[in-house]
């Protein structure tokens, strides 16, 4: 069996020391197995209405997590996102699996909007990324599976995934080196960097329009090229958008 920690609770007393007693160990935290006849779900909602609503998530018709809103991966996070920065996943029975985005009614569970629901297939003892992008009738979901194996030493692994809904496709640079070529809508690919050195800017182009051409979206930060560590970096936002919300962005969430 993996074992894949979850920390339930954090628990902390005074201990004594005493000369001439047996040591024990002192006992930090509770933990449970998630067993290997179970998927793991991580999803990464990037819906950019205008008003930015806050939406519930819900897995085969139960809400899973509290409140968030546009580019939020849940649960855990990463870097340049609305979430948290941990690698966490949602375990989830194999098979069929329900779906849904929608905006509650306040203070409770009920559905007052529902803004996207879909069904799909999970396999036990497999990692997956549901990425959702777009809004209303045009909202599109990517499943992708992910390897959370150890990257070689020296280096970290990377999965961009296009989640841009009004640019046909996208080149990725790290510094002035194109590390992801002509990747279209909703597609995605796998490639690997090495993470010594400083920190270079992640710059989101146009496909084709090379290394000196117009902008999308940049990120810089030195989390984002951690020593074996797996990440999927993913554009999203719509070209020529100015808000907040709406304007492109080149993000990260943790695999590994």
């Amino acid at each position: 069996m993996k074992k894949i920690l979850s920390i339930i609770s954090f628990i902390s007393a005074p201990f004594i020391l005493s000369m001439g007693c047996k040591k024990e160990a002192e006992k930090i935290a509770d933990f449970t197995l998630v067993p290997t006849s179970q998927a793991l779900l991580k999803i990464n909602y990037n819906s950019a209405y205008n008003l930015n609503p806050s939406v519930q998530l819900k897995v085969n018709d139960t809400r899973v997590s509290g409140l968030i809103t546009a580019r939020t991966p849940f649960p855990g996070g990463g870097f340049n996102t609305n979430g948290d920065n941990r690698p966490d996943y949602l375990p989830v029975t194999p098979g069929s699996v329900k779906l849904g985005v929608s905006i509650p009614k306040k203070d409770t569970p009920t559905d007052s909007i529902g803004l996207f629901t879909t069904s799909f297939n999970l396999e036990a003892n497999k990692n997956y990324t549901a990425h959702i992008t777009d809004t209303g009738a045009n909202t599109k979901i990517v499943l992708l599976t992910d390897d959370i194996s150890m990257p070689d030493t020296g280096s970290s692994r990377y999965k961009f995934v296009h989640l841009m809904p009004n640019t046909t496709a996208l080149d990725l640079y790290h510094g002035t080196t194109l590390v992801a070529s002509n990747i279209p809508y909703l597609s995605s690919i796998v490639f690997t960097r090495p993470t010594f050195g400083a920190s270079q800017v992640w710059t989101v182009r146009e496909a084709g329009t090379g290394v000196g051409g117009p902008v999308i979206s940049t990120y810089t930060s030195g989390n984002t090229v951690l020593i074996q560590r797996g990440y999927t970096v993913f554009a999203i936002g719509y070209k020529g958008a100015t808000d907040n919300t709406r304007k492109p962005y080149v993000s990260f969430l943790l695999n590994k």
